[in-house]
């Protein structure tokens, strides 16, 4: 390369550098520059569908597009600012296609619900196509009226949820697949070892279904004004026309949204939440405290969370959370710490390596948590020991019990030629290897070592719980609870999302709920050169439908050889 063209590339590389540094000192400080008004009167348009993360986004390169997406706190807490504003008297929520749980679901319900309460008006426009639209349409029953795209479709055929079992491709593949579990109901091997859904599972998995479907009916028969059999009946003749759905009183007819638009404003128009975002008015209040929110998502591993530029797979690291645990203790600006959870579980040594970090917190400050869409196994683990626990009534938890899964992959390397031979000093050092299977004094001492893993996690649980852990092992043995029935079984305090979970803590420091508190989140963000390296990583992001597939076939990436605090395998209910 000649010494012209290199200048030329370091030149540019350094244009580069400046214009990325400028958008972002941009990005960093456009919210405060704000000069959009907000006339009275206002009715706002927002947006409701695709993915809701748990923590705020620092994604730099989509926040330059202005493409970032909205995250469940931004969510809420424009919904909660819209409802305190006068300015707004109204707004419509256009309900696309939701890709999150029951859980999360019912936070944006709950969230829009509120802001009906409070006297303003609320439509739901539902625009979909063909397909099982019963979360959405669950979301959109809370407003006053709830109208369809003419050309659109809303299928409200109830709740289904599908496993896969893959106990009979290993012996097609001569691998011997060997699972060890502690508890009946702790399923998430026997996608692995089992060729279909043993009782166990299907009374849990029965029961999930019944819980959550009886929250839905509650739900809908409250807010358009039936009584739940009617809502079984209509649910069980779907999927019906826009006509007989509007017969049913499910929905309040077909309108376009620029009718909508034009029957509330006039000529006026909405207000889009992303403009009113950046002219919610400051509140003049003195805050009476400062509350962390530590949040904590994806499979719970060693080492420092994962995450990245894309969310779409995230990891609970244990060293990531007690940072920001010690971090948030340490501070004595902060009067309590809340623990946002959304995991499955994973490593049992993480597991508890971050339940020890909320009690070295807890030692100085109160630690309220509040659980997302799952809170399980691992997830429950780090949970329990809080000052007070909150969950959806859809949350997913439970699931007290520890899993191990190893396969002898010896018959399919031969099939390919390849053979190994092991050399060992020590009797059972072959207890990690993956060409030999368990024998049964090895598979003694595994079963020996997961039973002492399980009875540390009833022993965290009890006493975090005040329970016996007798009590604690009727309620566990690997069970998934609704976040409903966990707190008729004393696993959790409150049914109550992120903000109630917010005013919890109020109560806790001595305050009122109504009071305002400034709100920190942990893990900090990071600083603006590691975002821009970020910004440049390959990491591709995956569509919904390829995150579902894998979710099906694959489950939780499930480490081999190593006690987890695991969930069965992944639980959707659409």
């Amino acid at each position: 390369m000649s010494a012209r063209k290199g200048g030329g590339l370091r030149r540019f590389r350094w244009l580069l550098v400046f214009l990325l540094l400028g958008a972002g000192a941009w990005w960093l400080l456009a919210p405060g520059l704000s000069t959009f008004d907000v006339a009275d009167g206002s009715y706002l348009f927002l947006d409701v569908g695709g993915t809701y993360e748990e923590q705020p986004g620092d994604d730099l390169m989509a926040a330059i597009s202005g493409e970032r997406n909205q995250s469940m706190v931004d969510f809420l807490l424009l919904l909660r600012a819209a409802t305190e504003d006068e300015r707004v008297h109204g707004l419509v929520a256009r309900v696309r296609t939701l890709d999150v749980g029951w859980a999360k679901a019912q936070e944006l319900r709950s969230s829009l619900a509120a802001f009906r309460q409070s006297g303003k008006k609320l439509v739901a426009y539902i625009e979909s196509e063909f397909g099982n639209g019963t979360l959405e349409y669950f979301v959109a029953s809370a407003a006053d009226e709830v109208f369809v795209a003419p050309a659109g479709s809303v299928v409200v055929g109830g709740l289904l949820a599908q496993y896969v079992f893959l106990g009979g491709v290993w012996e097609n593949l001569d691998i011997d697949m060997q699972v060890v579990k502690i508890g009946e109901y702790k399923t998430a091997g026997d996608m692995y070892a089992n060729r279909e859904m043993a009782p166990p599972h299907r009374e849990m998995a029965e029961s999930l279904l019944d819980s959550l479907y009886g929250q839905f009916v509650s739900a809908v028969a409250s807010a358009r004004g039936m009584d739940e059999a009617q809502v079984r009946r209509f649910v069980d003749r779907g999927p019906m026309s826009v006509d007989a759905l509007t017969d049913s009183g499910l929905v309040d007819g077909t309108r376009f949204l620029d009718e909508i638009e034009r029957d509330l404003t006039g000529d006026v128009g909405f207000v889009d939440a992303r403009d009113y975002e950046g002219a919610v008015p400051v509140s003049e209040v003195e805050p009476v405290g400062r509350v962390a929110v530590v949040f904590g998502a994806g499979t719970i591993v060693t080492g420092e969370s994962a995450g990245g530029v894309v969310r779409d797979e995230m990891s609970m690291g244990s060293d990531t959370m007690r940072e920001a645990f010690l971090e948030a203790a340490e501070d004595d600006d902060i009067d309590a710490i809340v623990f946002r959870v959304d995991s499955p579980g994973g490593s049992a040594l993480a597991s508890d390596l971050i339940w020890r970090a909320t009690q070295r917190a807890r030692e100085r400050k109160p630690v309220v948590v509040s659980m997302s869409d799952v809170a399980g196994s691992g997830g429950y683990y780090v949970s329990a020991g809080a000052t007070r626990i909150l969950a959806d009534p859809g949350t997913l938890t439970g699931s007290i019990g520890v899993v191990l899964a190893k396969p002898n992959l010896s018959g399919l390397l031969e099939r390919f030629g390849v053979r190994t031979t092991s050399l060992r000093r020590g009797a059972n050092a072959g207890i990690v290897s993956l060409v030999e299977s368990f024998d049964e004094e090895e598979l003694a001492q595994v079963r020996a070592s997961m039973q002492d893993v399980y009875g540390l996690f009833v022993d965290r649980v009890a006493s975090g719980r005040a329970m016996d852990a007798e009590a604690v092992d009727r309620v566990g043995r690997g069970r998934v609870w609704t976040g409903e029935q966990a707190k008729e079984r004393g696993l959790v305090d409150e049914l109550g999302g992120l903000l109630d979970a917010i005013d919890a803590a109020k109560v806790e420091i001595g305050a009122d709920p109504g009071e305002k508190v400034e709100v920190v989140f942990y893990p900090r963000e990071r600083g603006l050169l590691e975002r821009i390296s970020d910004a440049f990583s390959t990491r591709v992001a995956q569509p919904p439908w390829m995150r579902r597939l894998r979710g099906a076939i694959a489950a939780y990436d499930f480490p081999t050889g190593s006690i987890l605090t695991l969930m069965p395998q992944q639980i959707e209910i659409r």
